[in-house]
């Protein structure tokens, strides 16, 4: 049964028990870090990130959708070589794996966002700078490892002069793409209560360097359509990935507008409870933009392992993002944690790939995969 603070759980992890023990060596899969971060963060932080919209079936139906799909197993394949290398927008990534655009990363650890870009380089993964962040796009820039891949994500504001201005600031500081989030149109209140408490007026005055003094971030424009979508890519030569795609006609109507990538998502769950999980969206937006071969497609939500990147890669997704677990990761060992969360995913995906019987990302194909269409609320598979 689902508790805002999840207590069974955290009774489960004592983290300050562990003395000097380095604990990121005892984590072992996503779940460990899901169960054990959130012991280290306050009550209205741990609210906020656990939470999601509505009575929370989108939230949970995210990660088990997941548990419907099933990996055929291949043997005798020879493997010796393999590549985890692929592109997103024609730029290298050591695998489908990046980092979604979440907020205030400095709440979670003191590294804030530069820890998470700089664990993300480390593994070779795609950074998504949340245009709510704490620190400012120029410095993540700065900081981040040569080589490092780096998108602005934002929103499209009411102020335009806003969006102008942090479009500008992103091209001048060599960021590669711009992240949309469309799928707020109106202000939604998650589970728990948190949202509002979690931003205090006093935070979107002053700590979030990428917006303009004024702007309130809560406030969404309902006004937005796809020519807006339009009029941005006419201001800006970076590509465009428009995220919050459900539907393959949004999709269509997303690249008419200009889109150079559609980004799956159902914002973690926090907007329309009872909508699509973001796996089961992904088919059939693949197939409506295939007659487009240069537009790459994206999704995120629920992924917990790397077997759920694999299933996302058969279904057609060039890459995976995450959002909770590079948080947990965070939380629990700064940029070291969120590698480590990395690099755990990166095993588990080369583990299902290489059984599948393929060498390299681009290969994989939903011929791979079994849809298991009955399943119990304990995702076992129905005889």
């Amino acid at each position: 049964m689902w508790r805002c603070l999840q207590t069974q759980k955290l009774r489960k992890c004592k983290v300050s028990s562990w003395g000097t023990i380095n604990v990121l060596e005892t984590m072992y899969n996503i779940e460990d870090f899901e169960r054990c971060a959130p012991a280290l963060l306050d009550t209205i932080t741990r609210e906020y990130i656990w939470s999601g919209s509505g009575n929370q079936q989108t939230l949970w139906e995210n990660k088990n959708a997941y548990k419907r799909f099933w990996i055929k197993k291949k043997v005798l394949r020879g493997i010796t070589n393999y590549s985890l290398e692929t592109t997103v927008l024609g730029q290298k990534i050591g695998f489908p794996v990046g980092i979604a655009p979440t907020a205030g990363h400095t709440i979670y650890h003191p590294e804030g966002d530069q820890g998470t870009a700089k664990g993300a380089a480390r593994m070779g993964a795609a950074m998504t700078l949340n245009a709510v962040s704490h620190t400012s796009l120029e410095d993540i820039a700065a900081s981040a490892p040569p080589g490092a891949l780096l998108w602005m994500h934002t929103y499209i504001f009411p102020e335009r002069d806003t969006l102008i201005d942090l479009v500008k600031r992103a091209e001048k500081a060599g960021y590669k793409a711009l992240v949309v989030t469309i799928d707020e149109p109106f202000a939604y209140e998650i589970k728990c209560n948190a949202r509002h408490r979690f931003f205090t007026e006093k935070e979107i005055q002053t700590v979030f360097p990428n917006i303009k003094a004024g702007t309130d971030f809560l406030t969404v424009d309902p006004r937005v359509t796809f020519n807006d979508i339009t009029w941005l890519s006419r201001i800006t030569k970076l590509p465009i990935i428009v995220k919050g795609i459900m539907t393959g006609e949004d999709a269509k109507m997303a690249v008419a507008a200009g889109a150079s990538a559609i980004y799956v998502s159902n914002h973690g769950g926090r907007e329309l409870d009872g909508s699509l999980p973001t796996i089961e969206a992904l088919p059939e937006i693949v197939a409506a933009v295939s007659s487009y071969p240069s537009i790459e497609v994206y999704v995120d939500g629920g992924i917990r392992s790397g077997y759920d990147v694999f299933k996302a890669i058969a279904l057609g997704a060039r890459a995976v993002f995450i959002g909770r677990p590079a948080l947990w990761g965070l939380t629990m060992g700064g940029a070291d944690g969120v590698a480590k969360v990395l690099n755990i995913l990166r095993q588990e995906f080369t583990e299902a790939m290489i059984h599948a019987g393929f060498t390299n990302p681009r290969q994989i194909t939903s011929s791979s995969l079994v849809k298991n269409a009955c399943q119990n609320p304990f995702g076992v598979m129905c005889i």
